[in-house]
Order: structure tokens, then sequence, then C-alpha cells
């Protein structure tokens, strides 16, 4: 099946009171894994690339290619999206590769620098209708690709001037989830509620694999239409390849399938979720 739009997907997530799987991967066995998941459970899903899987990878252009081939290949709804930008340049070169969804992230930067980033990126997406995501709040850890710096929560008022002053189509937040690990202290609910009383945006969660079904499952309920998850599937690449490598020393083509399968299998298990879209 060619290659979906993103905004349609997370749009019916929205309506449906479900989330959309954002599965961040750094090569092509990740890929494959995670497309042949999609197929397998008859779940749509989103690939993801930041900035270091684009680098380990080759780039948007052999991204775009590789993630446009593997979907055209299986039956499953494939969008790609990208992720963590956060230059004016990795978002045109995504648009012009054909990432069909795009994210700026100015979340470090004082409140003003970051309205003026989003708003340059919502000017520079705008001619080709690509939905534009954004960071309001930090979400805080440790992920390559990801510009960390300390954690702050998502306010819910500065989100609503920020979602009417960027015109940002979807609006990641901070509540208490953490790139790369556990979270520290556990889903702010309440924020998160307050924050879905002051938008009507679509809100993404980064930072899942920390978090319990339970507290998936409630920030879907309050709002979170796409879910990102990008430590479990590395853990698992990793897992597969360390034991095939282990059980047969210097063999790196059964080693590689081994990672592949290993994402998959857990990707399986992210796409099957309850909160997950069907």
């Amino acid at each position: 099946m060619p290659i979906v739009k993103p905004g349609p997907l997370v749009a019916r997530a929205l309506d449906e009171g479900r989330a959309v799987v954002g599965a961040n991967v750094s090569s092509i066995q990740m890929v494959r894994g995670v497309v042949r998941a999609a197929e397998q459970q008859g779940r749509p899903l989103l690939v993801q690339f930041n900035r270091s899987g684009l680098a380990l990878i080759g780039g948007a252009d052999l991204a775009a290619r590789a993630v446009r081939q593997v979907a055209e290949d299986s039956e499953a709804e494939v969008g790609l999206h990208l992720d963590h930008a956060d230059t004016l340049e990795e978002l045109s070169l995504a648009i012009n590769a054909g990432f069909g969804s795009v994210m700026i992230d100015g979340s470090t930067l004082a409140f003003d620098q970051h309205l003026t980033l989003a708003r340059e990126a919502r000017g520079l997406v705008q001619w080709s209708g690509l939905p534009l995501e954004a960071e309001l709040g930090h979400v805080a850890g440790n992920e390559a690709g990801v510009t960390i710096g300390e954690a702050a929560a998502t306010d819910p008022e500065e989100a609503a001037h920020f979602v009417a002053e960027t015109g940002v189509d979807w609006l990641a937040v901070a509540v208490g989830n953490t790139h790369g690990g556990p979270a520290a202290g556990g889903l702010q609910v309440e924020r998160l509620r307050a924050i879905r009383e002051a938008v009507s945006t679509p809100l993404v969660l980064h930072g899942a694999s920390g978090l319990t079904e339970h507290e998936l499952s409630v920030a879907v309920e309050l709002g979170v239409a796409k879910i990102n998850v990008g430590t479990s599937l590395h853990q698992a690449a990793a897992r597969g390849l360390a034991e095939a490598l282990e059980t047969h020393p210097g063999n790196l083509r059964t080693a590689l399938l081994e990672a592949e399968r290993a994402v998959e299998s857990e990707a399986a298990t992210l796409l099957t979720a309850p909160w997950a879209l069907g």
C-alpha cells in the first residue's frame, strides 16, 4: 500500500478516542519490523525519524525511499513523520523528501523565541499542507537525536496562547512523560486535563516507553491522539542483535534478522494496546 497521510490518521484517532503509534526507528531492519507488525495486526502506524535516526540510515531522502518501498510491499496503513527537528532546514529536507508530517522542536528556547520559530515553521510548511507538530513545555530524559534540557511541564494557559498564535496542528505536551526511561512521578493527569480543556488541537505524548498501560489509556481519554515510542523499540533491536551474536558469533546477517524480529514483536505489543487506533 502506498504511504498514507498522517493527518487523517491522527484526526481519526482523536475522533475515535484512540491514539496512533508513532514508532521511532533508526535502520531499515527497524522499518521492516514495525511495518510487518502493523500489517499482521491490521493497525495503522507512523514511522518516525529524528536526526539521529536519519543520520544512521543515510538522510531524509533515503529514509523516505526505504519507508515508501517497505510500505508499498505491505498492506499496512503507514505514514512517515519527522520527529524533533529544531531547524527550518531540517523541515525543508524532510518535506522535499516526501515526509507526510513534521515536528519543529523549540521546547528548550525561551517562550517568545519558541513562538517565533514555530510561526516560521508554520509559514514554511503552509504551502505543502502538511501537519506541523510542536512541543510546549519540555520532555526531558535521554534519547539520541533529541535536544535535552531541564524538564518543564506544559502550562495550560501558555498552551492555549501558543496554539492560537502559531496555528500548529498537533501539540506535544510535557505531563510527567520522559524520553528514554521511566517517568519520574508518573502521568500528571490533572495538568493534562487542563491542557485538553484549553486547546482542541490533537495532543502528542513523547517518552511513552516509561509510562504504564493504564497511564497511556488515561492520556488517550484526555485527548492524546499520537503516542511516540522509541526507546523500547531500540532496546528490543539491541537485545535481539546481542542474543543472536552470542549464539552465532560473527553471523551478522542472522543477528540483523533477529533484531528485526524483536522489533516486530515489540511493535505488535504496542499496536494491540487497548488505546491504539484500529
